[in-house]
């Protein structure tokens, strides 16, 4: 094969996989965006993996032999999905294998590793519970992989790694993560890391509580919702904060709104998107009042067009005296237009009920964010997709990380069943 078409497919990839990575992250990013990325990341590799056919003899298939080994994380993963998808058996064995050993090395290998066998899970996965017992170091990420995978685990296994004193602080957090999705798991696993803040504890690992307490809520136990209070007013770490308030968001608990009101205040960009997972009537009047604010403006517009599906016009901002003006209405700073947003709420807020969470201008039930989780990808598609398996009242396990033509296949798969169908067993296949 042409070395320029190689070259050309390698490099493609590896920039897809970085755009990929960072818009796994995003705030919002619309779903056809994300999978067009996708598609062309899977084609640009499946070349690549063609192309090793014709370098290769067919008895030498270890990815290290003859080439240099990559150093940056889209080079690494682009190189092991490479050989993990060549039509050689032994490629792909070796490719595996580079991969498992990876999972021990610098950030960047050990990343690629991680996700190229959360992509690509072997239909074995004797090897990666070998390295669970064999390398310690290794149980935090092999419990994200596992996790990814959607890898059917002893609960025995699963409740040691999530409760034990012997336990790193990683370990309990990833397995706690594991143990949230997977249906089949009780809440007495989670349940022993949030009571005792209800009895006055005050030292806690906030990370392994917002774990738990995401296991309590997905399972409905009331202690998880009336728990985060706790939690957030004995943790000052404003990083962990924000994710104990995503909780209390989540839960639209109403005695959180005068700590969300407050947390959008204080910080607009990260309090005003909580306010929109927190979806009740009574956040609306504060969004008018911000929209008079200039500095938490532009952050309540966009609340209220994700609450209500109304963009709001644009209008020139009045300028003050001793500001330069200028002759092309175009070029003048604009501002959402506030009278707008005040004649949608005289037409629409009495048909909003109290007692309802409302988005994109309906109320907020399984069947329509399930619809709306389908358009979105990035951390509020996460967002959606959590507000769906609370308003279930099971976990979803459908990873954020796979592949979005696998996990749109695990979501209607989920959505067809009955809502007390079990957790999807192990994914086998690879992505095409």
């Amino acid at each position: 094969m042409n070395d320029n078409y190689t070259a050309t497919n390698t490099e493609n990839a590896s920039d897809l996989y970085e755009l990929r990575q960072g818009w796994l992250d995003a705030t919002d990013i619309h779903a056809s965006a994300f999978e067009s990325v996708e598609e062309r990341l899977c084609s640009s590799i499946y070349h690549c993996a063609r192309a090793l056919r014709m370098v290769k003899p067919e008895n030498e298939s270890s990815p290290a032999d003859k080439k240099k080994e990559p150093t940056k994380e889209p080079d690494c993963f682009i190189f092991l999905a490479s050989h993990i998808n060549s039509p050689q058996s032994a490629t792909t064995a070796a490719g595996y294998d580079l991969a498992y050993q990876w999972l021990a090395q610098d950030a960047a290998k050990a990343a690629a590793a991680e996700a190229a066998l959360s992509l690509y899970p072997e239909a074995d996965n004797s090897k990666l519970l070998k390295l669970y017992d064999e390398q310690e170091a290794l149980r935090p990420t092999l419990f994200r992989i596992y996790r990814k995978q959607m890898q059917a685990l002893p609960i025995a296994m699963v409740n040691t790694a999530a409760t034990a004193e012997s336990s790193a602080d990683a370990l309990k957090i990833e397995a706690l993560r594991y143990a949230a999705v997977n249906a089949d798991i009780g809440m007495d696993v989670f349940r022993t890391h949030y009571l005792p803040l209800l009895s006055g504890k005050a030292q806690f690992d906030a990370r392994i509580v917002e774990a738990a307490i995401w296991g309590g809520m997905l399972r409905s136990d009331p202690d998880a919702t009336r728990v985060i209070s706790a939690a957030i007013s004995l943790n000052p770490s404003p990083k962990y904060r924000i994710q104990l308030l995503r909780l209390a968001a989540l839960s639209g608990a109403s005695e959180y709104l005068p700590l969300l009101l407050q947390a959008a205040e204080t910080d607009p960009a990260t309090g005003y998107p909580l306010l929109v997972l927190f979806g009740h009537k009574s956040v609306m009047p504060e969004l008018l009042k911000a929209l008079e604010n200039p500095r938490s403006m532009e952050q309540a517009a966009a609340a209220f067009s994700q609450l209500t599906d109304q963009l709001l016009p644009r209008i020139p901002r009045l300028t003050v005296v001793g500001e330069e003006e200028t002759d092309e209405e175009d070029a003048a700073p604009q501002i959402p237009d506030i009278k707008a947003a005040r004649a949608w709420w005289d037409k629409h807020q009495a048909g909003w009920k109290a007692e309802e969470r409302w988005l994109f201008g309906k109320p907020a039930n399984a069947v329509h964010l399930a619809a709306m989780s389908k358009k979105h990808a990035g951390s509020f598609g996460r967002d959606l997709m959590a507000l769906l398996a609370l308003a279930q009242k099971a976990p979803l396990n459908i990873p954020s990380e796979i592949w979005r033509a696998r996990q749109q296949q695990l979501f209607a798969d989920k959505m067809a069943a009955q809502p007390a169908a079990k957790s999807a067993q192990p994914a086998k296949a690879r992505h095409a």
